[in-house]
């Protein structure tokens, strides 16, 4: 469904990871564990398209989408939790 080949990320020097290969398949529940400043976010902005890695490339299988709730702690403190993600941003 969703598939991340050779996918590499460096700021400068600093290697935040390299040649990463994996594949996310329908059906299977996912978690991205790890400390701080490991690379959980910058991996994750760059399977939505928001971010553009180093080098390698996401691929999403035709027909299939994507939707993403950003991680902004208070855009949505007025409203009800039901709103923000039924408004989720689809690919």
């Amino acid at each position: 469904m969703l598939s991340v080949s050779n996918l590499s990320v460096q700021f400068g020097k600093r290697i935040l990871f390299d040649e990463v290969n994996t594949k996310f398949v329908q059906g299977n529940c996912y978690g991205i564990i790890g400390a701080n400043g490991a690379g959980k976010s910058t991996f994750l902005k760059i399977l939505s398209g928001e971010q553009d890695p180093t080098s390698g490339h996401v691929h999403l299988e035709p027909g299939k989408r994507m939707s993403v709730l950003s991680q902004n702690h208070f855009a949505f403190d007025d409203i009800p939790v039901l709103e923000p993600t039924m408004k989720v941003k689809v690919f």
